[in-house]
């Protein structure tokens, strides 16, 4: 059976009309944290040298009904810079277990600690606090990976997390810094904490190094 010119623009019409309010309607796939924060906590990690090596991860995992893994991964800096990069996913728990988990622990053939959903959340707000002082932002998509926490209270963590290192400041570039934002940062913790209220660990050749507060 063969149907009419207007007969099929008006099905198209309807088509797209029906697509339209589909990407309008917010969904559990458009991979917002926010929605996943009352599902129940299936685990906090963090690696058990994190406050000696200053660098690491918090992840906090939710378990979806469904059997999937909701995860919020916070790469962080606990001597200087905060939360320098975030991200929130939803995977299968094998995908979880034996792909993002297992690249965690082999990263510097790292161990990794379980700790309370309460105090994974003190030590991110702490963190962003300690870093919002010197001058460091969170990475933009904290905003959303924050979100899986929900209500959980980080007042209930009876853990003192001490940012730094050794009473200081300690800022040691990363790989993926360039020479300006290296000089960026070490101009912004000068102007904090004064040339002399910190520490730095930096590779640059030597014209960068000479140009660094120029």
């Amino acid at each position: 059976m063969t149907i009419s010119e207007q007969q099929r623009q008006k099905k198209l019409a309807k088509k797209k009309k029906k697509r339209g309010v589909t990407v309008k309607k917010p969904t559990l796939s458009m991979r917002k944290a926010k929605p996943y924060a009352n599902f129940p906590i299936h685990e906090c990690l963090i690696p058990t040298n994190l406050f000696a090596s200053g660098i690491g991860e918090v992840l906090v995992a939710r378990r979806v009904p469904n059997g999937d893994i909701a995860m919020s991964v916070f790469v962080i800096d606990v001597f200087c810079l905060g939360v320098k990069d975030a991200m929130f996913m939803v995977v299968s728990e094998y995908t979880y277990e034996h792909e993002y988990k297992a690249r965690m622990a082999a990263t510097g053939n790292r161990d990794f600690e379980k700790i309370h959903q309460t105090c994974a959340k003190k030590l991110l707000d702490g963190l962003v606090d300690y870093a919002n002082e010197l001058g460091f932002s969170p990475h933009p998509d904290y905003k959303n990976a924050k979100d899986i926490f929900g209500d959980i209270d980080a007042s209930a963590c009876p853990v003192k997390y001490t940012y730094g290192k050794d009473g200081k400041p300690f800022y040691a570039n990363g790989p993926y810094e360039s020479p300006a934002d290296i000089k960026k940062i070490l101009q912004t913790l000068t102007k904090k904490c004064g040339a002399d209220g910190f520490d730095a660990l930096y590779m640059m050749t030597d014209d960068e190094d000479d140009d660094l507060y120029g």
